[in-house]
């Protein structure tokens, strides 16, 4: 069901016969229900403390709109017409009723940003405020007023007929009015994090939770929380209004028949209390479910913005390098895929050759961003008139001690001249791990620099070194997030590395990235603690 409920709503009601049709179903509903909660009036016929058209009567306004209020009277009037009261005191009941609905409404349309779905925590809070604790005094004042001049009440009994109707109004706006609302916006209810068995489970446990306090007379009616908190946990919004109602429909009877924990009250007052259980219970486990939705909400917009921001720091599409195979895999470390401190590029420079470079940031988030742009264009912008890789990655260094000194970085730059056969490489680093090179015959070589990290002094001592790729040689470049990934439980060492790359001579680039990143990246340790960048660079044998 795609759109605004009460868009389609109001295009269904301008057509006369939905209209009317929609009128008579309503009215039946809210007949029905009150019909029911008369039922169970004790003290006053008119009077009961469980009103459930309360909550049918404020659903119904906010989804349809106020066109729909002649239900609301329609309703109220039948059900009331029978209870043997005069004629003028069931129109006042009738006109409280109507104007109760219509009042909350308006409230949470006027004072509030107020949205039907209930996923946010001053929407549920408002609805409380506004309409199960502001809007129910109007159809108790009104109702209680009509009982007292129609001679049904006496005049000292107004304050306790005036709370038990205040009092079975916010249930009926707290339980039933909340699960029409959610029931209806969240259809088909497929984005809750539970499935079918789980609910099954978790009904049980509720059901069987419920049955247990309200079957005893010690009061235990806190154990009802653990499960209504798994349930919102699971469920959100739809399990935890569904798991409410159920709540009620066992609490309700079984209080009725003078059981549980409120035994041996008046009738009305064990009735008013088991409502205020199940109210109460109603306001916690949504309060809970539309935290959870705000928390989830805000961890997707993360993920969206952390994704387009990397995405600008990452090239888009690796170029291909004329005659080599290259394979990159790269995994950041946040929790919710936040902007990651490692970075790489891949460029051409105007002399034919190709720059690889491969870089980590100290920290991560906006401040490691701040440096990936930094990085990442100053070494685009000095390739274009430098040659060496030591001179190219001085000008990092220079731009990092003025305007990030406090986010230094290590960078290996490789600077590669594709040609026919053997590929001739320039290689240096700013206190960046060894890049392994696993020879075609089966050894591998590492091409340490003495030099220090970039950002830390004014003079790094960077050096350049020479490089020959053969046919069937590869060059594995990688950052520290791939030994350390799980330090300090499990470290692995250059030695550990080498030993995975030696099995993989003659594998080409995308294998041996996956293989090595099986091997040091097993199942099962969990989310790893640093950023993993590893690019691989193939001559084709």
């Amino acid at each position: 069901m795609p759109g605004d409920p009460r868009q389609r709503a109001s295009t269904i009601l301008d057509d006369r016969r939905l209209y009317a049709l929609a009128i008579a179903a309503i009215a039946a509903a809210y007949y029905g229900a009150a019909k029911l909660g008369l039922s169970l009036a004790f003290t006053t016929p008119s009077v009961t403390a469980i009103w459930a058209p309360t909550g049918i009567a404020l659903a119904v306004v906010l989804l349809l709109g106020y066109r729909i209020w002649p239900a609301i009277a329609l309703g109220a009037f039948l059900a009331n017409a029978w209870t043997d009261v005069p004629i003028y005191t069931t129109l006042g009941i009738t006109a409280g009723n109507t104007l109760e609905a219509l009042v909350g409404a308006y409230l949470l349309n006027r004072l509030v940003d107020f949205r039907i779905t209930l996923e946010r925590v001053r929407g549920v809070l408002a609805l409380f405020v506004l309409a199960a604790v502001a809007s129910t005094m109007v159809s108790a004042t009104i109702g209680t007023c009509s009982l007292l001049l129609g001679d049904e009440i006496a005049a000292g009994d107004f304050g306790l007929t005036w709370r038990t109707w205040w009092l079975g109004d916010m249930g009926g706006d707290l339980v039933v009015g909340t699960a029409l609302l959610v029931m209806v916006t969240h259809w088909p209810y497929r984005g809750v994090p539970g499935g079918p068995l789980e609910a099954l489970g978790l009904a049980a446990l509720v059901g069987g939770t419920t049955a247990l306090v309200f079957t005893t007379e010690v009061p235990v009616t806190f154990l009802l929380i653990p499960p209504l908190v798994l349930v919102a946990l699971r469920f959100e919004q739809p399990g935890a209004v569904l798991a409410c109602l159920l709540v009620a429909s066992i609490a309700v009877p079984l209080t009725e028949n003078d059981r549980g924990p409120f035994a041996g009250e008046s009738p009305d007052d064990r009735l008013l209390l088991a409502q205020t259980v199940t109210g109460i219970a109603s306001l916690t486990t949504l309060v809970l479910a539309a935290v959870i939705t705000e928390r989830r909400r805000v961890e997707r917009t993360l993920e969206r913005i952390a994704g387009t921001l990397q995405a600008g720091l990452m090239p888009t599409n690796v170029p291909e390098i004329p005659g080599l195979e290259t394979e990159i895999y790269y995994r950041p470390a946040g929790e919710y895929q936040i902007v990651g401190g490692d970075f790489y590029d891949v460029f051409p420079a105007e002399d034919g050759s190709w720059a690889v470079v491969v870089g980590d940031v100290v920290g991560k988030d906006a401040v490691a961003a701040v440096t990936t742009a930094l990085a990442r264009y100053t070494l685009r912008a000095a390739a274009t008139h430098e040659r060496r890789p030591s001179r190219i990655l001085a000008e990092l260094n220079r731009a990092i001690r003025r305007q990030t000194p406090d986010q230094p970085c290590t960078v290996a730059y490789l600077r590669v001249e594709p040609g026919g056969g053997a590929v001739n490489a320039t290689f240096s680093s700013g206190g960046h791990p060894s890049p392994l090179l696993l020879r075609s015959e089966g050894s591998v070589e590492r091409f340490e620099l003495d030099s220090l990290v970039l950002g830390i002094e004014d003079d790094a001592g960077l050096t350049d070194r020479s490089i020959e790729l053969r046919p069937g040689d590869a060059l594995l470049l990688y950052t520290d997030g791939l030994t350390d990934a799980w330090a300090p439980t499990r470290i692995a060492t250059e030695d550990d590395l080498a030993a995975v790359l030696l099995p993989l001579v003659g594998m080409r680039a995308s294998e041996v990235a996956l293989q090595v990143t099986r091997a040091m990246l097993p199942e099962g340790w969990g989310r790893p603690r640093d950023d993993i960048l590893l690019f691989v660079l193939r001559v084709p044998g």
